[in-house]
């Protein structure tokens, strides 16, 4: 019996000598230094979406780190991007990224940076819609309040644009003179009477609204009416 005890005890004694062995090197830190080690340039920061006629732009504040060479924008879903070299001119400053052609709708815009060794940063993003034939459908012209002679030229008197966050900037009007020529003239937002100077009498206007959305690089117009005056 004190025999077999002492073999049990033996026994119990080499293995907690050889169990340490079967563990992971505590000091083995390589699966983290990785990543410790990882390196992230300057990422893109307050983006605008400047949107167009099926186009736009989106402008970026790149960041003060002097590693970055590129930029990657990605769009639709990260189905469709476009690459550009960022300079050492552009660091710390805006720079424009333009799409010469994108459909309508809402998208959402991801925005990367490269240093030389292709190492990326932090994604940046940010959300917003491209105008196009659907936003212009839906445009309407500035209401004609009346009919009027100023100084013996004929004149329209608009109602007044009360609107505040609308995106109307004016109208514009054709007409033909007494000379038979074709005359325009726009007429500001925060003006309400526009004079037909030159008009022949009994005459028809052209009309069309201006709207020039927030940041937009193009300028929008509502479908045309013909007005006599």
């Amino acid at each position: 019996m004190k025999r077999n005890i002492i073999n049990l005890l033996f026994g119990l004694f080499a293995l907690l000598l050889a169990f340490p062995a079967c563990l992971p090197n505590d000091g083995d830190y390589s699966a983290y230094l990785d990543k410790a080690e990882a390196v992230y340039p300057g990422r893109p920061d307050s983006i605008i979406i400047m949107p167009g006629y099926n186009r736009a732009q989106i402008n970026a504040l790149m960041s003060t780190d002097p590693r970055v060479v590129k930029i990657r924008l990605y769009w639709n879903s990260r189905r469709d991007s476009l690459d550009a070299v960022v300079s050492g001119d552009e660091i710390a400053k805006r720079k424009i990224l333009s799409l010469s052609s994108i459909p309508e709708g809402v998208y959402t815009f991801e925005l990367i940076t490269f240093d030389d060794k292709g190492n990326r940063s932090v994604m940046s993003e940010k959300t917003g819609q491209i105008l196009g034939p659907n936003y212009e459908k839906g445009l309407a012209n500035r209401v004609l309040k009346s009919r009027i002679t100023v100084l013996g030229s004929p004149a329209v008197i608009w109602y007044s644009e009360t609107d505040t966050t609308s995106a109307m900037v004016g109208t514009e009007v054709a007409y033909k003179g007494i000379a038979g020529d074709s005359l325009k003239i726009f007429t500001s937002r925060l003006k309400d009477t526009t004079i037909l100077k030159n008009a022949i009498t009994g005459g028809k206007l052209i009309l069309r609204t201006a709207y020039l959305p927030k940041n937009a690089i193009d300028t929008f117009y509502s479908k045309q009416d013909t007005l006599a005056y």
